[in-house]
Order: structure tokens, then sequence, then C-alpha cells
């Protein structure tokens, strides 16, 4: 029988209306407050810790934070972070705890689809400059993703547009969900990997998307040699698209892993900022 999953440390907020003491008490933080008993918080529990300015933490609780990664903003009461302990390198600090950090806010949900929806502007951008289309097109990314379809069915045919267009999206999604397994997203992160929102078929549309340069130059390209030749586009089997999507593989991994450190950057900078 598997064991259960071991619970990843989440945040930890202390925002008293008045004053506060942190201090450390063998592996845990002894929080006080006046008139209330005091609260201990183990330090494996604890991913982040913030602070309002009117808290105050003895040293030994910050080292202790520090040397385990666990990151500590403090911010005053306009909600600015004035301080920001970072600490070393550690399983606390990689993308997954990251992933759940960011789960324990309020509104995470609608902070990652602004995420989500900035990123397909951007990757618009990048394919409709690739292509030498107009700049405001970028701004309408479905609309670019519909032209370059029909652009596409108008030289090869809507069959050989879709076979090709689902595998591209098809391997896209198993290089991200690869790429997932390999940063710890495992079967216990259901919530991203299967619910709402699917981390890995977001990624997986906006590295398809990139891809869109490859899939109709190369398209393209077989439509204007079987015109020069008097032919019609030639057949394309699926041994003959996958052997076009394996010679672009580095090219794929390349633009994947910018994908995805881009994302693991937006969630530090979420962690640093709360």
């Amino acid at each position: 029988m598997a064991e259960p999953a071991v619970p990843l440390p989440k945040p930890v907020h202390i925002e008293p209306s008045r004053r506060a003491w942190v201090d450390l008490d063998g592996a845990s933080l002894r929080i006080r407050r006046p008139g209330q008993a005091p609260a201990w918080v183990p330090l494996r529990r604890l991913s982040r810790l913030t602070l309002s300015t009117r808290v105050e933490i003895t040293m030994e609780a910050l080292l202790a934070c520090a040397e385990r990664g666990i990151v500590i903003v403090v911010h005053d009461d306009r909600e600015i972070p004035v301080a920001r302990v970072v600490g070393r390198v550690t399983d606390r600090t990689g993308f997954r705890q990251r992933l759940a950090d960011l789960t324990w806010q309020p509104d995470w949900r609608a902070q990652y689809h602004e995420w989500r929806k900035a990123m397909q502007h951007r990757v618009a951008t990048v394919v409709a400059r690739r292509l030498g289309l107009p700049s405001e097109i970028h701004r309408k990314p479905r609309v670019l993703a519909a032209l370059l379809r029909y652009d596409i069915r108008r030289v090869a045919g809507e069959q050989i547009e879709r076979q090709t267009r689902h595998l591209f999206r098809q391997q896209a999604l198993s290089w991200t969900q690869h790429r997932l397994l390999q940063l710890g997203c495992g079967a216990e992160d259901e919530l991203w990997l299967t619910g709402s929102p699917d981390l890995s078929q977001d990624l997986a549309d906006l590295l398809a998307f990139r891809l869109e340069t490859i899939r109709h130059g190369w398209l393209l390209g077989r439509g204007r040699a079987a015109r020069m030749q008097g032919r019609p586009f030639p057949p394309l089997d699926r041994k003959t698209v996958m052997t076009r999507i394996e010679r672009i593989r580095p090219r794929m991994d390349r633009l994947g892993r910018d994908l995805v450190n881009r994302f693991h950057l937006w969630l530090v900078e979420r962690s640093a900022g709360q």
C-alpha cells in the first residue's frame, strides 16, 4: 500500500491589530499576542512567513527561517512590502512549493488566469512578428490562431491541418506533463494537473501556439514545393509528422522551458509580494 503524501508546508500570516512577538522555541516558532495564549508553528510545516511591521521577531527565529529556506516578508499598514528575507535555496523554494503557496491566496485563480491571459498575448506577439503579420493582431490571440489555421487549410486542406495541429498539441502536452513531473508535480497535485485550472494543458496550449510558426512554415513550404512541380499537396501520414516533430525537439524543449521558467518566476514574485 502506498504511503500517504506528506502535506506541503504552508504560508503563515501574522497580522495583529496591535503588537505581536515571534521567537524560536526548539523546532517551532512561538507567537505571542497581548491577552492571548501563545501559539506554536513547527518550522517543518511553514513555507513562508508574512508579518506586519507591528510584529517583533528575534534574530534566532529569523535565522532559523532563513536556514530552512522559509521566505519572510514584512509589510507596512498599506500592505506595501518593506523587507524580505530569502535565505537558503531548499525544497521550500522549489516549483511545487510555490504552486502550493499560490493556492493559499484567496484570489489565486484570478491571479493565475491573468497570468495565462498575459502569456497568450505575449506568445501571440512573438508569433505575429515572426510571420510578418500586422502588429495589432497580437492583441487578438484567437483571431491569430484562426488565421493560421485558415492559411494552412487553404494550402494543405482541412484534414492535414487538423491532423498536424492535433499531433503538435499532443506532443506539446506530453512535453509539459513530463517537465512538471521533473519539477515534482505528481499525482498528489491533482488540482493543478487534472482539475481547473489544468496547468499542464494550459502550458501545452501556450507551447503549441508558440510552435505554430514552425507548423505553418513547414506546411506552406511543402505546398510551395508541390506547386512548383505542378503537383497537388502531398499526403501526410503520422510517421512523417512525428519525424518532423522529432527534428524540432530541441527547439520545443527550449521554448517549453522558457514558458515554465516564466511561470516559475511569476510564482516567486507572487510569493515575495505577499
